[in-house]
C-alpha cells in the first residue's frame, strides 16, 4: 500500500535537540530486528504551526496545512474530522507535555516548555547532510558545531502511515539540517536519543498531486 507524501520544503526556522541523531544512527524502536535511522527533534515557537511562511507548490502555506495536505490525500476529507478526534496521530507534540519530559525525573527536556512545541524527524536510510550555512557558502558542518541548542531549519516532508499496534499518524522526515547560528547549549547530546523514533516506515516518493489544506484551521484540535 502506498503512503502519501508531502514534497520536501524549507522548514521555519527551529531550535535544535537531539543533534547526536543526525549523527549517528540509532535502532527506530526495541523490536528484534529494528531498523537503524537518523533523526533529531526540530523545537518551533507556537506560532509556527499556523503561520504561512513557507513556500510550498508556488503558495505560502503553514506546517499545518501541509498536514492537512497529506491527510487528505491519505484518508480522504474525513481524515481531518478523524485528525481533530485525536484518531490520527500528530507530528505536533507539546512543548509541556509528556513527550517533552524525562522518563525517570518528570524534568521537561532542555528548550521545551508550553510556549513551544517540536517535531520529530527521521531519515530511514542515509545520514542527512548537516551543514552551517551562510550567505556565501554551504559547508559541512560536524558534530561539535551542529549541537542540541543551537538554530537553523530543516529540508523536510510529513507522511502518512499506519501501525498495526498504533493506528493512523503522521511523521516527519528530514533531508538535511542547515544551522544558522549559534544558541545555549542544551547539554550533552539532547537526552535519551531512542525519544524521537517511531515504529514507521517513510513508503517512498510523494504522489504526483495533494490537496490543498483546506479545513486546516485547528487540525490537532
Amino acid at each position: 500500500m502506498a503512503f502519501a507524501r508531502s514534497d520536501d520544503f524549507k522548514s521555519p526556522d527551529c531550535r535544535l535537540s537531539f543533534a547526536n541523531g543526525l549523527f549517528k544512527a540509532r535502532a527506530g524502536s526495541t523490536e528484534p530486528g529494528a531498523k537503524l535511522k537518523f533523526g533529531s527533534t526540530l523545537i518551533f515557537p507556537k506560532s509556527a504551526m499556523t503561520a504561512k511562511t513557507i513556500s510550498y507548490r508556488g503558495a505560502l502555506v503553514s506546517l499545518q496545512d501541509i498536514v492537512a495536505a497529506v491527510i487528505v490525500e491519505q484518508w480522504g476529507d474525513k481524515g481531518l474530522e478523524k485528525a481533530k478526534a485525536g484518531l490520527i496521530k500528530s507530528p505536533f507534540l507539546p512543548g509541556d507535555g509528556k513527550e517533552a519530559r524525562n522518563k525517570k525525573t518528570g524534568d521537561l527536556h532542555g528548550g521545551m516548555g508550553p510556549e513551544v512545541f517540536f517535531i520529530r524527524t527521521q531519515a530511514n536510510a542515509d545520514r542527512p547532510p548537516v551543514v552551517s550555512a551562510s550567505h556565501t557558502a554551504v559547508i559541512p558542518a560536524t558534530e561539535k558545531e551542529v549541537y542540541s541548542g543551537c538554530y537553523g531549519f530543516g529540508a523536510i516532508n510529513f507522511f502518512a502511515w499506519n501501525h498495526p499496534q498504533n493506528g493512523d499518524g503522521i511523521s516527519c522526515g528530514i533531508q538535511s539540517f542547515y544551522k544558522k547560528a549559534d544558541g545555549e547549549s542544551l547539554g550533552g547530546s539532547g537526552g535519551d536519543p531512542e525519544k524521537w523514533l517511531e515504529t514507521v516506515e517513510d513508503t517512498g516518493a510523494a504522489p504526483a498531486a495533494t490537496q490543498g489544506g483546506a479545513g486546516a484551521s485547528g487540525l490537532f484540535g
